[in-house]
């Protein structure tokens, strides 16, 4: 028999078992140094975002031009040090992505690689750096997917727009360059509006409040990991968006002239649109938006569907350049909480001349100046009345 269960365990161990080696120290106490720990910070001691740059503190100090979000928060001064903790975290994030925009990069590019030449932001530079445009604020907004419409809510870029002109530094920064200055007389989706860099951290914290759930702190945070890392600065490939950039394309529908039409027609088609709805988020009386109901009725009133252009195109063209999946493909009372800007305007009848084309090798700048000069200009002509 066994004196122990241990012995007949060892009896039908198998033999192919390999054994480590043993170190006959292992069961002798011996002196083991434990990896040395951190020190834990006094309450005297502050973290390195306790207090940032100057001009970061103007954001968020009582009064700062985010006070306003601020206090809605139930205690404000922890939010306001938790601001500043997200905001410090995200230094070269906020640096690297705003540099990469405004010199109008399409390339991949990892988020954590300075662009060559990039002022970094500590809230204690020199000023005199060049500022971004609207116009690249835009690409922002759309490649990281910050822009959409659903059935449940809408976020085109015009909201984004009016949060923007509105927002405290920016108007701040006008009223100093020019004491008369009224948002409400501006078009606040001019693409050419400058967008300063600490102008640029107040609209991101604002659009965090409306796009993210949580804590205003917890809510920047959201937009910053799960929006912009995740996306920002990714080639496109669109070749419709690669033409509507190319410098061809922007020399025909900026030619001076034939911008102006264009924007005659644009405001001409949504001011005569039959049933407008009263619009109560607008900034000014210069903020014109076209929404789908007034792109249907344009087209179809200046006779532009053919066989190779329909209806149902027309919306897959809005859609894609607006962002908006939640659009019916006639005129619907549904369709009035779209919008599209003047600068997208441009790009929708690019996508039309491109779709209407029957030479699809033919340059894309060649067929959209022959189809404004011998169509689109020439058809609106009969519509709108006096002079265009």
């Amino acid at each position: 028999g066994f004196q122990t269960n241990v012995d007949r365990i060892r009896t039908n161990r198998p033999r192919w078992l390999e054994r480590g080696d043993q170190n006959k120290w292992d069961d002798v106490l011996t002196f083991k140094p434990r990896p040395p720990r951190e020190r834990t910070a006094s309450p005297e001691e502050k973290p390195p975002w306790w207090r940032l740059g100057d001009k970061f503190e103007e954001l968020l100090e009582n009064p700062g031009y985010i006070m306003d979000l601020l206090e809605t928060q139930p205690d404000p001064e922890e939010q306001r040090y938790e601001m500043r903790r997200v905001l410090w975290e995200n230094f070269d994030l906020l640096d690297i992505v705003y540099a990469y925009y405004k010199a109008d990069m399409n390339e991949n590019w990892h988020v954590d690689k300075p662009i060559p030449g990039m002022v970094k932001h500590t809230g204690d530079e020199e000023l005199g750096e060049e500022p971004m445009v609207l116009e690249s604020f835009w690409r922002i907004l759309k490649e990281c997917k910050i822009v959409y419409g659903d059935v449940k809510s809408k976020m085109p870029i015009a909201v984004f727009d009016r949060v923007h002109v509105q927002g405290q530094k920016h108007r701040a920064s006008m009223e100093a360059d020019d004491p008369a200055y009224d948002v409400s007389l501006t078009d606040p989706h001019y693409r050419k509006t400058q967008v300063a860099f600490y102008s640029f951290v107040e609209t991101v914290s604002r659009i965090s409040y409306m796009r993210c759930q949580g804590t205003l702190s917890a809510r920047l945070d959201a937009l910053l990991k799960d929006y912009i890392r995740p996306h920002a600065m990714k080639k496109q490939t669109d070749r419709f968006y690669l033409d509507f950039r190319s410098e061809p394309v922007q020399s025909v529908i900026r030619e001076p002239t034939m911008e102006t039409m264009l924007r005659k027609i644009f405001e001409y088609f949504i001011q005569n649109y039959k049933a407008n709805k009263p619009r109560t988020n607008i900034v000014g009386a210069h903020d014109f938006t076209m929404n789908l109901n007034h792109a249907l009725a344009m087209l179809e009133k200046m006779e532009m569907f053919d066989p190779s252009y329909n209806t149902k195109k027309s919306v897959e063209c809005y859609s894609k350049i607006t962002h908006d999946s939640d659009l019916l493909p006639q005129e619907h009372p549904n369709n009035q909480n779209s919008e599209m800007v003047f600068h997208e305007f441009l790009e929708f009848i690019m996508r039309t001349a491109r779709l209407k084309s029957a030479n699809p090798k033919e340059p894309t700048a060649e067929v959209l100046k022959a189809f404004l000069n011998s169509e689109f200009i020439l058809k609106a002509r009969r519509i709108i009345p006096g002079k265009l």
